[in-house]
């Protein structure tokens, strides 16, 4: 198991040693040190003394170890497996995103094959002389 260091950030010790005078700020970053030592410390000895009932023999020191490059294993295949998943649903919205603009381009063409229809119905009608009652009629006609 990896016990994580609580360290204090660069920045803050630069900020700490400029706000203060040289010897406060080796003080202070001392103190820090220890409590940072003595809390690894203590979290090591109970993690340490959690794992000493697990761990009596070297065989069952092994199965620890093949348990952890087991799970590990498993992390790694679960990471995997949501990253898939993650780029499956990104493509599924892709195709949908892509088939409503297919859609919406379908429907303005239909509507610009109607315009032009229309069009042409009132251009022929106008060259026989037929009058607006005959050509709304035709439309009507052509839209029901």
């Amino acid at each position: 198991m990896h016990v994580r260091k609580k360290t204090m950030p660069k920045a803050d010790r630069r900020r700490l040693a400029a706000s203060d005078s040289k010897s406060d700020a080796d003080r202070k970053i001392q103190t820090v040190k220890s409590a940072n030592k003595s809390s690894r410390k203590e979290e090591g000895n109970a993690l340490n003394e959690a794992l000493e009932p697990l761990i009596k023999a070297p065989s069952d020191e092994a199965e620890f170890q093949l348990l952890a490059i087991q799970t590990d294993q498993l992390e790694f295949k679960v990471a995997q497996w949501k990253q898939q998943q993650m780029l499956r649903r990104d493509a599924l919205q892709l195709k949908s995103e892509e088939i409503k603009l297919k859609e919406m381009i379908t429907k303005q063409q239909q509507h610009t094959q109607v315009m032009e229809l229309k069009a042409g119905i009132f251009k022929a009608l106008d060259e026989a002389n037929q009058s607006s009652a005959q050509a709304k009629k035709y439309l009507a006609l052509l839209e029901g």
